[in-house]
C-alpha cells in the first residue's frame, strides 16, 4: 500500500513533467532528452548501487531514496509554482531524483524476493505489478485533470506537491517491515568493491537465460519505447488537450494493470522464456498501432495493448531472474537488470524523440514497433537458452 500511493505520485510528477515540457517549448525531442537525464545516472551508479543493496540493510536504503525524491518533488512545485520554472531547473532534478533511483530499484526489488517463498514469487510480482499499473492508471488521469483545471502554471504545481506527500506513506511502511540484515559483508576499500562487482558480471555472463532476458527487454523497448511522444502526439497527432491525454497515458497502465489481475490469480508458466519473446513481439505490432491510429480512440485500445504485453513480459522475466539468482547476489543482479529495464525505454524516449524530429511521429511509432517484432523473432531462432528455459520451483530452496 505504501509503494502504492507512493507509485501514483511518481506517475503524476513525470506526466506532469512530459507536459510541462511539451508546453514550454512545443518540442518531442526537449521532452525526450529527459530520457538521457534519467538514464545517465543509472548507468553511472547502477552496478555500485545493487552492491549497496547486498552489503547494507535494504530498508535503510529505502528510507534515504524516498527522502531524496521527495525533496526533488517539492522543489519542482515550489519553481512551478513561483513560475520560475525552466526546461533546464527540470533537467538537473529530475537528474538529481533519477540518482536517488538509481540505488532506490535494487533494493526495493530485492525486498520482494526476502518476503515470499519462492514458488510464490511470480504471483507476487503480479500482484505488485497490479498496484504498480493501478498506479500508472491513476497517475496520468490525475495529471491531466489537474493540468485541465488548475491551468498549465498550477496544474504541474499541484502534481508535483502531491507526489512529494505521497513519499511519506512509503517511508511509514518502510518503517513498518521485519529486520532485514545485509545479505553480504561490506568491502573493504575500491579493489574489493570492483572485485565484489565483478562476481555479479561473472554470473550474468555464465547464466545464459538471464543475460538473454535483460537484452532482449533492452532492444524491444529502446527501439519501440516513446512514452515521451505522447503529449506531442496527442496536441498535434490527434488534436485533443490535457484531459483527454491524461486518459490517453492511463489507458497503458489499464492494460498493464488487467494483465497483472490475470497473472496474479494464475499458476506460473513452465516455459516463460516463450512468453517473453511472444510478449516483445505483440508490444512491437501495439505501438506499430499507435502511429495507424486515425482517432482518440484507437490510440486508447493501442496503448493498453502496449501496457498488457509489457506487464506479462515484465512479470516472466522477473521470475527467471529472481529465481535462478541466488539470494545473496540479488542486489547486484537487480541493479543489471534495472540497468537494461530502465536504460531501454528511456533511451527508447530520446530515440524515438529523434526519429519524430526526422519523418514524423506516426512514423516513429511505425518504425519502433516493427523494430521489437524484429528483435522478438531473432531470439525465437537465436536465442535458444530463453526460448526453452524451464524453472521447476519446488527444487529452489526458500529465499
Amino acid at each position: 500500500m505504501g509503494s502504492f500511493f507512493s507509485n501514483v505520485g511518481g506517475s503524476l510528477q513525470i506526466w506532469a513533467v512530459f507536459w510541462q515540457l511539451d508546453h514550454i517549448t512545443g518540442s518531442a525531442l526537449s521532452v525526450g532528452y529527459v530520457g538521457l537525464v534519467r538514464v545517465l545516472p543509472l548507468l553511472v551508479f547502477g552496478l555500485f548501487a545493487g552492491l549497496v543493496a547486498d552489503q547494507h540493510e535494504r530498508p535503510k536504503i529505502l528510507l534515504v531514496t524516498q527522502s531524496a525524491m521527495g525533496v526533488v518533488a517539492l522543489l519542482l512545485a515550489f519553481l512551478s509554482f513561483r513560475g520560475h520554472v525552466t526546461p533546464a531547473a527540470i533537467y538537473v532534478l529530475v537528474f538529481v531524483e533519477a540518482c536517488a533511483r538509481a540505488y532506490d530499484g535494487p533494493a526495493r526489488q530485492s525486498i520482494v524476493a526476502n518476503l515470499v517463498p519462492p514458488e510464490h514469487f511470480a504471483n507476487a510480482a503480479s500482484i505488485s505489478g497490479v498496484q504498480w499499473r493501478l498506479s500508472e492508471v491513476l497517475g496520468p488521469v490525475l495529471s491531466g485533470l489537474f493540468i485541465w483545471g488548475f491551468g498549465e502554471r498550477y496544474g504541474p504545481s499541484m502534481a508535483y506537491l502531491v507526489n512529494a506527500l505521497s513519499f511519506g506513506t512509503l517511508l511509514y511502511a518502510v518503517l513498518k517491515l521485519p529486520h532485514l540484515p545485509a545479505r553480504i559483508a561490506r568491502s573493504q576499500g575500491a579493489q574489493q568493491v570492483l572485485q565484489s562487482i565483478g562476481e555479479g558480471l561473472r554470473f550474468l555472463r555464465r547464466t545464459t537465460v538471464v543475460r538473454n532476458a535483460m537484452w532482449i527487454d533492452f532492444w524491444g523497448t529502446f527501439v519501440a519505447g516513446a512514452s515521451a511522444l505522447l503529449p506531442t502526439f496527442a496536441r498535434a497527432g490527434l488534436g485533443v488537450g490535457a484531459r483527454e491525454y491524461g486518459f490517453l497515458v492511463a489507458s497503458q497502465g489499464l492494460g498493464a494493470m488487467a494483465a497483472s489481475s490475470f497473472l496474479a490469480w494464475r499458476p506460473a508458466y513452465e516455459k516463460p522464456g516463450r512468453v517473453v519473446i511472444l510478449m516483445i513481439a505483440l508490444f512491437g505490432l501495439a505501438t506499430a498501432g499507435i502511429g495507424f491510429s486515425p482517432n482518440l480512440y484507437v490510440a486508447i485500445v493501442c496503448l493498453a495493448l502496449v501496457g498488457a504485453t509489457d506487464m506479462i513480459s515484465t512479470v516472466q522475466r522477473q521470475t527467471i531472474r529472481q529465481l535462478a539468482v541466488p539470494d545473496e547476489m540479488r542486489g547486484r543482479l537487480s541493479s543489471i537488470g534495472m540497468i537494461f529495464q530502465v536504460s531501454g525505454p528511456q533511451l527508447g524516449d530520446y530515440e524515438a524523440a529523434k526519429v519524430a524530429d526526422l519523418v514524423g511521429i506516426r512514423y516513429s511509432f511505425v518504425l519502433g514497433g516493427f523494430g521489437a517484432v524484429f528483435a522478438a523473432l531473432w531470439y525465437q531462432f537465436r536465442g535458444p537458452a530463453l526460448r526453452d528455459y524451464e524453472y521447476e520451483t519446488r527444487t529452489r530452496p526458500a529465499a
